[in-house]
């Protein structure tokens, strides 16, 4: 019999935690992690609770590079023998490389149908993007009905989050030195979401308890009432507040799945310690 069933493979900046990993038999090509001289495979190399211990000790931030075409060459060619296709998710193309990355490791390909679906998220929305689609394959449904099925999942998602600390995006150079500086001494906490694969402020706070509030107001205003969400908080190694966060969430917005997870390395390095993000994805039947 001829195998009809899907192969998924997520960037690591999906965030998606170990047991789904094994579960759904979803493969990971990790984004690169440089310091004191060194690469490391993100997830791979470096795991989130050393990551972070890292983080508050380096003089000098550490930066991130995209995955090779090599890297996802590799994961599809080993993947042909037992599947009759390939789905590749990757981190919103319009703050890195991975997509073209994929992109290119997929134009090589004979013989083999690849199919890209740039998230124009990451973290927790990409990680409910690939579940969704290996569990869609195990039902059966045919690869072109759940790129489908998994693209219109992605554009009714949500993330929204806050930065606790500007440091590493005004050393990333995601911030103007004078925003910068401006936020430190106000104690400003940006509130920021990710819409249409743009990183975007859309408020800011003075302080955690303002911040988390005004996280939760920003859903709430953009949530489908009618609808049922996995919903999944990552967090720059600040897990009390993600857990604090998660109970509140739980009382206003229907929920199926709750997970709470590190953000990855290749994320971590960018939005820094005390980082909380908050991803709301659409069930799937």
């Amino acid at each position: 019999m001829t195998n009809t069933k899907m192969k998924i493979i997520v960037d690591s900046t999906s965030d998606i935690p170990e047991e789904f990993v094994k579960k759904y038999d979803i493969d990971i090509v990790p984004v690169y992690i440089q310091y004191d001289d060194k690469m490391y495979a993100d997830r791979f190399e470096l795991k989130s609770s050393e990551f972070y211990n890292v983080l508050r000790e380096v003089d000098e931030l550490p930066t991130t590079s995209a995955p090779p075409p090599k890297d996802f060459w590799e994961k599809i060619t080993d993947s042909v023998k037992d599947y009759s296709s390939i789905f590749i998710i990757t981190l919103t193309s319009k703050l890195s490389a991975t997509f073209q990355s994929a992109k290119i490791a997929a134009s090589k390909m004979k013989n083999v149908k690849v199919h890209l679906l740039d998230s124009k998220f990451g973290s927790g929305v990409a990680t409910f993007l690939s579940i969704a689609a290996a569990k869609l394959s195990r039902k059966g449904v045919p690869a072109e009905e759940i790129v489908e099925r998994v693209e219109k999942l992605r554009d009714e998602s949500i993330l929204v989050g806050y930065v606790d600390n500007l440091e590493n995006l005004k050393k990333s150079g995601r911030i103007s030195n004078l925003k910068y500086f401006v936020a430190t001494i106000t104690n400003s906490k940006p509130i920021l979401e990710l819409r249409d694969g743009i990183l975007e402020a859309i408020g800011k706070a003075s302080g955690k308890q303002k911040a988390i509030r005004k996280v939760i107001s920003s859903l709430m205003d953009k949530v489908n009432k009618d609808k049922k969400y996995d919903m999944m908080i990552t967090h720059g190694d600040d897990i009390e507040t993600a857990e604090f966060l998660m109970k509140k969430l739980e009382k206003k917005i229907p929920i199926r799945e709750k997970l709470i997870s590190h953000l990855t390395p290749a994320l971590g390095v960018h939005l820094g310690i005390g980082t909380v993000v908050v991803s709301l994805v659409p069930i799937i039947d």
